[in-house]
């Protein structure tokens, strides 16, 4: 039995188009520790703040481009659609926070621990919430990749707080944004202004305690404050994009893409220790991408 979808989602790019584009999306996400390590000194928070900032001036100027605001107004006039982007809002602060956080405060296993518990949780709703039911190879893979996260968990052995943080709120985000109908431009405009009063207003007040960095006198470092929200924001746009295309069973084995990045990254550029339990479930993690592409694969040629 196939992975059987909900209904097609207005704006939506083809499955396999989207699946590309998630991709590229969570490879790139993957990445940025490698840019957030370049902020030191400065709080996860304020990032979040320059994060919000710019990347709501880089989103409205693509939306200008693109001639989306009548739809942003009219998403405004739809409760649902505010109650949701909202729930998108928060959940996707408390992500970017935690992760940003974490990859700066020497907890990125625990961080990349937590990315390889979220296709479970992605896996699950699409299951439950909206009726996709995943092919026989597709099933094995998950079980595969699962048996992975788990093997990281029990050596870890403690309860890892970090990690369920950011697995819960980066899962509820595609939840969430998986059933908001608002175009990807506006629900992003509509997911950064809601939290802008809280975030920018903090920036103000700690520019003028003398506690933030932007103009505090390095060229160099306000660059990066507002390179915060291009490296957040454009990838954003297409995750929200790509969340939309593809069932929630195909994002869940996707959502695998990010901390292997993380954890390639730590191996060959940060020269982390490897040990035989880490290379154990990067063997069971990506045998089970494997098989769910394969179940993908032989659904798309008998439907052929």
């Amino acid at each position: 039995m196939a992975v059987r979808t909900s209904a097609p989602v207005r704006g939506a790019l083809p499955q396999g188009q989207g699946m590309l584009l998630l991709f590229g999306v969570y490879l790139s996400f993957g990445l940025t520790p490698l840019y957030w390590n370049l902020l030191q000194g400065v709080s996860a928070m304020e990032m979040v703040c320059h994060r919000s900032l710019w990347g709501s001036l880089i989103v409205a100027a693509c939306m200008l481009r693109n001639r989306e605001f009548p739809e942003f107004f009219r998403a405004l006039r739809c409760r649902r659609e505010v109650f949701l982007i909202a729930l998108c809002s928060l959940s996707h602060l408390w992500n970017w926070w935690i992760y940003i956080w974490a990859t700066t405060n020497g907890k990125v296993l625990e961080c990349s621990m937590g990315h390889y518990i979220v296709p479970m949780i992605s896996t699950m709703l699409g299951f439950f919430f909206f009726r996709e039911r995943p092919g026989r190879l597709q099933w094995l893979g998950m079980l595969s990749a699962a048996c992975g996260a788990g093997i990281l968990l029990y050596e870890y052995g403690s309860i890892p707080w970090v990690s369920l943080q950011v697995a819960l709120s980066a899962a509820l985000f595609a939840f969430f944004r998986k059933r908001a109908t608002v175009g990807v431009g506006p629900g992003m405009l509509m997911e950064l202004l809601f939290t802008a009063p809280f975030l920018w207003g903090w920036l103000v007040w700690i520019g003028v305690c003398g506690e933030g960095h932007f103009l505090a006198g390095s060229l160099r470092l306000d660059l990066l404050l507002m390179g915060c929200g291009i490296v957040s924001a454009i990838p954003q746009l297409g995750l929200s994009l790509g969340i939309r295309s593809v069932p929630m069973v195909c994002l869940g084995i996707m959502q695998y893409i990010l901390p292997t990045t993380v954890f390639l990254l730590g191996v060959f550029v940060m020269r982390e220790p490897v040990d035989p339990t880490r290379l154990t479930v990067f063997a069971f993690i990506w045998a089970g991408v494997a098989l769910f592409l394969a179940g993908a694969v032989r659904k798309r040629r008998q439907q052929a």
